[in-house]
């Protein structure tokens, strides 16, 4: 008898192990997603336990469930990540299982569970670790490229810059003594090509920061309106109607007044595009946690989910070539950063876009 009670210690030793070197090298799968390594544990654990084939895992992580839980007693241990409590993991039998004159459960099964706790709590805590590094390696990588661009454009900016003043100067004097309309007609074709070419550098240089910045009070209701005026004409040549939902005494913000305009009239222009046969666009601002909160709305055809996420990269359009640079919302994005401000963009497809400003309180 007491040769068959070793012969089964040893047996259950055996099988704790073989459960502790299953997890260690589930362990070493980094590249897995953080549900399939918990999953692989669940399936990983009754191996370790009297009965095996009647065992039931059941893993909590934050709010995810994992595995199934029995009704009959059980065996627990708390997940510590980081030092904070996450969850549990449990052992347990259904309700039928007869294990004749054994005991459910172990006390070496305690310290099996405990350390598995441990050894699932480790698991989480690398790939979390790792997927922080990963997106701080991702965003030091778009920063090191955006500052290169940054400086790229500058520079061509300032080369277009005397060139395009040419154009536009000589075209501009030629037209004033012009006496034939088909060449007036012609210069006027050089100047307009030249206007666009100079909004170009204009956005460009925004975007390398290199248009010195004039913050003043400024009373963002009057800022809004008096931008819409400007682009009046482009609205009703579009059919795109104007609705307003202004808040009623909002504190006055520090503003440049220039690039203010140019984030609404790049919103509000991004918004006439993607309603080709009209629609209308509704302007509303509030308060709201202390900040004032300002957004724009199209009826439009919608951003998809994967252009969402890249709305305001830099030379990123899913215009046509030719009509557009894929500035504007990058010039938006890099504007509102200079206003310790924020931009987000929410839509849905066929119902249209909504952009949120978000600038902080004076």
């Amino acid at each position: 008898m007491p040769q068959q009670i070793s012969e089964r210690k040893l047996t259950e030793r055996v099988k704790e192990l073989a459960c502790l070197y299953a997890v260690a090298r589930i362990a070493q799968r980094p590249d897995d997603p953080l549900p399939d390594l918990v999953r692989a544990v669940v399936a990983a654990i009754p191996q370790g336990f009297q009965f095996p084939e009647a065992a039931m895992v059941h893993v909590r992580l934050d709010e995810q469930e994992y595995g199934a839980a029995g009704s009959a007693e059980r065996l627990s241990a708390e997940l510590t990540v980081d030092g904070e409590a996450r969850g549990r993991i449990a052992v347990s039998y259904s309700a039928d299982l007869d294990p004749e004159d054994h005991p459910l459960f172990l006390p070496e099964e305690q310290q099996l569970l405990d350390k598995l706790a441990q050894e699932l709590s480790l698991i989480i805590e690398r790939h979390e670790r790792r997927a922080q590094q990963a997106l701080l390696q991702a965003h030091l990588r778009s920063n090191d490229r955006l500052a290169i661009l940054g400086e790229l454009t500058a520079g061509i900016a300032h080369e277009l810059n005397t060139p395009l003043g040419n154009v536009l100067g000589y075209a501009e004097l030629l037209k004033e003594n012009e006496i034939a309309p088909e060449r007036k007609s012609d210069l006027q074709r050089i100047i307009d090509s030249a206007l666009i070419g100079r909004e170009i550098v204009k956005k460009l240089m925004y975007f390398s920061c290199e248009m010195p910045a004039q913050f003043q009070p400024t009373d963002v209701e009057q800022a809004i309106r008096g931008t819409v005026r400007l682009i009046d004409r482009r609205l009703q040549e579009r059919d795109v109607q104007i609705t307003w939902d202004l808040a009623q005494d909002l504190p006055e913000l520090r503003l440049d007044t220039v690039q203010f305009a140019q984030v609404i009239t790049n919103i509000i222009l991004n918004a006439v595009g993607a309603m080709p046969s009209g629609g209308r666009i509704t302007i509303a601002s509030r308060e709201h946690d202390g900040k004032v909160e300002i957004t724009i709305t199209d009826t439009g055809i919608g951003i998809t989910e994967e252009n969402l996420k890249r709305v305001f990269q830099p030379f990123f359009t899913t215009k046509a070539v030719g009509e557009g640079t894929g500035l504007g919302l990058a010039v938006v994005h890099g504007i509102m950063k200079a206003h310790q401000g924020d931009v987000s963009v929410s839509s849905e497809i066929g119902v249209g876009t909504t952009f949120t400003l978000t600038f902080p309180m004076p």
